[in-house]
């Protein structure tokens, strides 16, 4: 029950709650954890410099890899390891597509994170992944 644990985090104290949950599941089943971040894509249309384009990727990827060095330290504290993964696109559809494609048995995600429209009830991207999802998804408040 629960081997492999799929984590979205975005930096958020929410999303860190919700890792501490998969990490208190993974001490007592001995499940596998991987915490994904998905960077989202810049809307280029206003952009004129390649330059500048590339400088605002550049940072979005530097601040993406330190939630998910957070997330590792976190975990190694606990004396456990975890995978981390850094993908782009939109978060919703591509942690749902990840999920599927790697056949998660559960996904452990804060009701509300940084997005864009957070002071929204349930998050947008939480609740596309609550209604969407083919695994079981517990939504950490």
């Amino acid at each position: 029950m629960f081997s492999k644990i799929l984590v979205p985090v975005d930096g958020s104290d929410i999303s860190y709650r919700a890792l501490d949950s998969a990490l208190f599941l993974s001490e007592r089943l001995g499940s596998k954890i991987t915490a994904i971040h998905v960077i989202e894509k810049v809307p280029t249309v206003y952009i004129q410099s390649q330059k500048i384009l590339d400088e605002i990727l550049e940072t979005h990827k530097n601040e993406s890899q330190k939630i998910l060095d957070e997330c590792s330290s976190i975990a190694s504290k606990k004396g456990i390891t975890i995978n981390t993964i850094l993908l782009e696109g939109n978060p919703a559809s591509t942690i749902l597509e990840f999920s599927q494609m790697e056949k998660y048995e559960v996904i452990i995600i804060g009701s509300r994170g940084m997005g864009h429209f957070k002071e929204l009830i349930l998050g947008s991207v939480s609740s596309k992944i609550l209604h969407h999802s083919l695994c079981p998804v517990l939504l950490i408040r």
